[in-house]
């Protein structure tokens, strides 16, 4: 017994300062969340079960009266219909166009994957005010897009492309492609290449192979670069802000109304909550539809 029970605790005690070691170095990163994301948030859930009465919080104890107030808010509703909708456009837009990149990235040369893994770092890392002012200028009235399809004769006259939810899609989905082609592309590299020589050896065509081969196993990268994607949309303030108008307000415009420029801060944060809550239901369902029915590993 006393030679079973003594590596059992050596390897215990090994284990507990591999342990210790990690925790060391995640340290940093730990006080970083709970200092400017866990605390604030939780003051921010704590916050919306106050009441307010006009511009100042009266003694009442916690109370849902917020909450109600953000389900029965036909403007929070619109807001939120509208927000859902542009999320799910912006995630099927961008997955159509960053999975056919991630796949040239595995095809071309070295130095041809370079130009395009380096304009995609740069698009990450330049500034999202500048980009949305790029697309001013591309959808204005006077913009490319106008004066090209009125030289094409496709128009008479500019429409009307700019505070719309098509150009907050556009923006959106120009931010999100490095999202969503990095974890794809990641996916793709580490497929070993003999399975799909494998499949076209048993007389699979490129089509088939890449349907029961390629993008089933591309699964857990699609699944990354999609829930970063809707999270990102789901959260947009900046780009909805300029790009959009007040008919087309997304969610986050209408608590930081009221966090900002009205000060109820118990209705913003009741509409942050339900966004927050809302967006973690739909990416664990999701989740689970890919665990369940595609049978990937995520």
């Amino acid at each position: 017994m006393s030679g079973i029970a003594t590596p059992m605790t050596r390897f215990d005690a090994t284990d507990w300062r591999r342990v210790s070691r990690g925790l060391l170095l995640l340290a940093p990163l730990l006080a970083f969340l709970l200092v400017f994301y866990i605390m604030p948030f939780a003051n921010m859930i704590g916050e919306s079960f106050s009441y307010w009465s006009g511009d100042a919080k009266t003694g009442q104890g916690p109370t849902l009266f917020q909450y109600v107030k953000t389900l029965e808010s036909a403007r929070v509703l619109r807001a939120l219909n509208r927000t859902f909708g542009i999320a799910l456009n912006t995630v099927l837009i961008t997955l159509l166009l960053s999975y056919p990149v991630a796949m040239l990235l595995l095809g071309v040369g070295r130095r041809l994957r370079t130009a395009i893994l380096l304009v995609t770092f740069v698009s990450l890392a330049s500034s999202l005010i500048i980009r949305n002012y790029g697309w001013v200028v591309v959808l204005a009235d006077g913009g490319a897009v106008n004066s090209l399809l009125m030289a094409l004769g496709l128009i008479d006259a500019p429409i009307r492309l700019m505070y719309s939810e098509l150009a907050i899609t556009l923006g959106l989905v120009h931010y999100a492609m490095p999202f969503m082609i990095l974890p794809i592309y990641g996916t793709l590299l580490r497929l070993p290449p003999s399975l799909r020589e494998a499949s076209l050896s048993l007389g699979g065509s490129e089509w088939r192979t890449f349907l029961h081969v390629v993008l089933p196993l591309s699964l857990p990268g699609v699944f990354g670069g999609t829930m970063l994607t809707f999270a990102v949309s789901m959260s947009a303030f900046v780009t909805p802000l300029m790009l959009g108008s007040p008919r087309t307000a997304m969610i986050s415009q209408v608590a930081a109304e009221q966090l900002l420029v009205q000060l109820n801060f118990a209705w913003g944060s009741a509409i942050i909550v339900v966004l927050t809550v809302i967006t973690f239901a739909i990416v664990a369902i999701y989740a689970f539809l890919l665990r369940k029915v595609f049978r990937a590993d995520v």
